[in-house]
């Protein structure tokens, strides 16, 4: 932006009068803004118009976490911290959150929830419980009928061609239970209605998946048992035992017996000594021996069954002296400051909160001093409720982040690296992705000018076949994604070698294509959209992106090259 508007002072043009050519501007986005706030002013003798115009501002290279990790701080605590490989300069910052409790901040958590871009049922409930916001879980509780089945299962979009999910519908059930959230009583009776369905075997859908019905029929218990509809006498419609049940599973079975008064003890004791020996830890991180097990076309991980197993224990007689390590364990699973998955993090807010309720902060005293290069940040004890993170800028070369605790025992501090790293190659990890762009309608050969019609095809090899994936392709700001032109439709795809998969739920957003596919198999495809290009200037792209929500460690990623469009 040049300096004059940057500084909020008035650009001037003057139209000669009776002109008609338009005036441009070609600026440059600033870094570090969500958006920009426009207000012109046009007059003409005693004729007067205003405009007020608000422009968003995407990041081609957005500041992510790229470290984080959990310390205590004492005399001489010291970490060694370096930018990642092609990090851009002046772009990145380390945050340390200082804590007198073990119950990690959820600030990490936040941050990464409230910028992921998909918001599918679940991910926009995970990231209403992440945030603790009420209000907006009753706007989202409204539509709900739209969400519905005709058998009171709940869908992943309000598309009346999808199928509801019984996975997703005893996560609603169970989620909403624990954080407090009120689902209305009519949507809520037909949900119920299903899961008793589901737990009695009459209401069962077919995947391609495949997967162990009688995971689906815990979990339908566990939503009853969350929401007082539950008897003892369902426990033996189960047909599983602690030890075949995967950890999450085993978490839940855990509840359900404690929600059930006159449930058999000797389960409880069972499935207890079971947990006990699944849980090991790497260093002070909680691991699981069942790890790989997690039941992803439940939405779960291994994150998410580390993080069901703490929250199952927590408050339970007989391990106080393990809830603690497993705190600490579970927050060290943090990959970027996040767990992995939507539903991970929504679980981690739950269980943290509530070990903060049962172990409340101890008192810290004195002064903690945290420096890096020639930086220097620090905090005095006590906090105030609403001090942020100590921000040190990033360095470059490896420097030692030095932390020092004077005037008594020191707080455990939080620490995370964010830096903006493009991508410079493609990503390929589970799934191969290649892109073609055609012209179906070009003013001038050979350059893209506004209001030429493109063609985008997204090839993808996906190496294991899983549910819930999501292609995400960016276009250049001001495009319309449009449908039904030149026989290409922009809402289902056009799927190559003989495929027969087509996205169930299709985003066309201001910044991005998005298709979803409830399931997608090992193979070959290739899907197509169209768009018509209404803005000029040269916009830098992020990276194509294909993803298993559930499982997202399986994704590829491809850079995109700058695309300039001119003026015509």
């Amino acid at each position: 932006v040049t300096p004059e508007v940057a500084t909020g002072a008035p650009l001037t043009v003057t139209i000669p009068a009776g002109g008609t050519t338009p005036v441009t501007w070609h600026l440059t986005a600033p870094d570090g803004v969500d958006s920009i706030n426009w207000s012109i002013d046009a007059s003409a003798g005693k004729a007067r118009d205003t405009l007020s115009v608000t422009q968003d501002v995407i990041p081609a290279v957005p500041v992510e976490v790229w470290a984080a990790t959990l310390m205590r701080v004492t005399e001489t605590s010291s970490l060694p911290l370096q930018a990642p490989a092609g990090a851009l300069a002046g772009m990145g910052f380390v945050d340390v959150r200082l804590s007198a409790t073990l119950a990690p901040p959820l600030e990490g958590v936040r941050r990464y929830m409230q910028a992921y871009p998909y918001d599918c049922f679940e991910q926009q409930t995970s990231r209403l419980v992440v945030a603790g916001d009420g209000a907006g879980w009753d706007r989202l509780a409204s539509e709900i009928p739209a969400y519905l089945d005709g058998d009171g299962l709940l869908r992943y979009w309000p598309i009346a061609e999808l199928r509801g999910s019984e996975a997703l519908t005893a996560y609603i059930l169970s989620m909403s239970a624990e954080a407090g959230f009120v689902i209305p009583e009519e949507p809520r009776a037909a949900m119920l209605k299903a899961m008793k369905s589901v737990l009695d075997g009459r209401l069962k859908r077919d995947y391609g998946w495949g997967g162990d019905t009688r995971l689906l029929r815990v979990a339908a218990l566990g939503a009853l048992a969350r929401n007082g509809a539950a008897k003892p006498a369902m426990l033996g419609q189960i047909g599983l035992t602690p030890a075949d049940m995967p950890t999450a599973t085993l978490a839940e079975w855990l509840m359900i017996i404690d929600r059930l008064p006159g449930a058999n003890t000797a389960l409880r004791t069972n499935a207890e000594a079971v947990l006990r020996q699944r849980l090991v830890y790497e260093g002070t991180r909680l691991d699981l021996t069942d790890k790989g097990r997690a039941a992803w076309w439940m939405m779960s991980s291994d994150d998410e069954m580390a993080l069901r197993a703490l929250h199952a224990v927590l408050g339970r007689p007989g391990w106080s002296d393990e809830e603690a390590k497993m705190m600490v364990g579970a927050a060290l699973r943090q990959s970027r400051g996040h767990w992995d998955t939507t539903t991970a993090n929504a679980w981690g807010a739950i269980a943290t909160r509530k070990f903060a309720k049962l172990y409340p902060a101890q008192a810290i005293r004195g002064t903690t001093t945290i420096s890096l290069g020639s930086e220097s940040r620090s905090q005095s004890w006590p906090m105030t409720a609403d001090a942020g993170a100590l921000r040190l800028a990033l360095p470059m070369t490896q420097t030692p982040l030095l932390l020092r605790q004077t005037g008594g025992a020191g707080p455990w501090a939080f620490v995370s690296l964010s830096a903006a790293v493009p991508l410079r190659a493609p990503l390929f990890a589970g799934y191969r992705v290649g892109k073609t762009v055609t012209p179906l309608i070009q003013a001038v050969p050979g350059q893209w000018s506004r209001g030429d019609v493109v063609k985008v095809r997204i090839n993808v090899e996906a190496g294991a076949g899983r549910n819930w994936v999501v292609i995400d392709d960016p276009v250049p700001p001001g495009a319309t994604i449009i449908g039904n032109l030149g026989g290409q439709s922009g809402l289902l795809a056009a799927m190559a070698g003989g495929g027969n998969a087509t996205p169930s739920y299709v985003d066309r957003g201001k910044g991005a294509w998005r298709g979803y596919f409830e399931w997608l198999p090992e193979g070959k495809f290739s899907v197509e959209y169209a768009i018509r290009l209404n803005g000029s200037g040269r916009f830098s792209l992020p990276p194509t992106r294909v993803e298993a929500m559930y499982s997202p460690e399986i994704r590829g990623q491809l850079p995109n090259a700058p695309v300039s469009v001119v003026m015509r």
